[in-house]
């Protein structure tokens, strides 16, 4: 007992004033309030048994009603009662009980309930007495029910849309990905570090490794396309997209992301070459005016000037285009190596000229940019 609680004892003891007195059953009342735990004591050689105000609450009973060992068993719900009809039997046994199960009150609403409950032996070694405490554990089971079912729901949805679900580390290393394994043949060894980019094809590693080390760098959402050499030896498209589940600290825990199965080539097509460019348009002429015309002529100089010049942040600017942030990232870098898929120039040249942007495109001078 600490010190200056002694100190004070005695103090008041000289001072002829008595010691509260704050039994247990004070703190009894206390924990039973909250409505979710009641206590029980019995002689385990007779039936009735003494209970608490909260397992009356707990049981949905009338507290001036009798319970009874058989009352209580009566009330466990029909599907759990072969399994857990045996507990008083096995106090008078000996041995401790610790069961969850369900009970149906006499105003026929079903609690789960949590049962902990020990025996006190006789002079003669015999179990004599038992105790016991209720838990109602409804609200848990509630919320791990919600739980399991939205769990459900995304692994339907999973499995109606996704070819590949996968789980990635807080630094973009694989984790989880069976799917792939099986999609690809790779061992789990095999696709460790960077070793899952080995059942890319070649031509489209570089540009599968940027825009998943940008995502990486920046904690942004990941979305690109790619050819996959499958494991029944043919090359598939696939539409590759995820994001960071954050920490409450901002943190990346890990990455979660699946593999569309792309139907037909791809939207990753042929791009338009320059001389067929040059071929649809006069020399000296302000070449574009569509958007679908010369898209691969767009420069990263463009497109970071006709963000300045009508204030629209990256974030914003991605959100108008329906792009992430990491592929405007590598549009706006002029060092990139990697080659833009003509859609995404497209979707970022659109939502520019929708908020008044006009690109110049003149014989024998730089790209550039007027105000529409």
């Amino acid at each position: 007992m600490p010190t200056r609680t002694l100190m004070r004892r005695s103090m008041l003891a000289e001072l002829g004033v008595p010691p509260r007195q704050i039994s247990s059953r004070h703190f009894l009342k206390l924990i039973e309030d909250t409505g979710k735990i009641g206590f029980w004591s019995a002689d385990l050689r007779a039936e009735r048994l003494d209970a608490s105000p909260g397992l009356y609450r707990i049981l949905g009973l009338d507290p001036a009603s009798e319970i009874t060992f058989g009352s209580v068993l009566d009330m466990i719900h029909p599907e759990d009662r072969a399994a857990h009809g045996d507990q008083i039997a096995v106090l008078r046994s000996g041995q401790p009980i610790s069961r969850e199960f369900r009970i149906i009150r006499p105003d026929w609403t079903q609690r789960w309930v949590l049962h902990h409950a020990e025996v006190v032996l006789g002079p003669d070694g015999m179990p004599s007495q038992g105790l016991g405490v209720f838990f109602d554990v409804t609200a848990q089971h509630d919320a791990m029910i919600a739980l399991m079912q939205r769990h459900d729901r995304l692994n339907a949805l999973v499995a109606a849309t996704a070819s590949v679900f996968w789980v990635n580390k807080a630094n973009g290393e694989p984790s989880e990905m069976p799917q792939w394994m099986a999609l690809t043949g790779q061992t789990h060894v095999q696709m460790q570090g960077l070793g899952w980019l080995d059942a890319v094809h070649p031509d489209d590693r570089a540009r599968t490794l940027a825009a998943w080390t940008t995502a990486v760098e920046h904690t942004e959402p990941y979305n690109t396309d790619y050819r996959v050499f499958c494991a029944d030896g043919i090359y598939s498209w696939f539409n590759a997209r995820g994001a960071p589940v954050l920490n409450r600290d901002g943190s990346v825990r890990e990455w979660v992301g699946v593999c569309l199965k792309v139907a037909g080539r791809s939207r990753y097509g042929a791009m338009p070459s320059t001389a067929d460019a040059a071929s649809a348009s006069p020399v000296g002429a302000t070449a574009i005016h569509g958007p679908s015309e010369m898209d691969e002529l767009l420069t990263p100089g463009q497109i970071r000037a006709a963000r300045a010049l009508m204030g629209l942040s990256k974030d914003e600017l991605a959100a108008l285009a329906k792009v992430s942030v990491s592929t405007l990232n590598r549009l706006e870098d002029p060092a990139s190596a990697v080659r833009s898929r003509p859609d995404t120039l497209l979707a970022v040249r659109r939502a520019l000229e929708d908020v008044g942007v006009e690109f110049i495109f003149e014989a024998g001078k730089r790209p550039g940019i007027r105000e529409a």
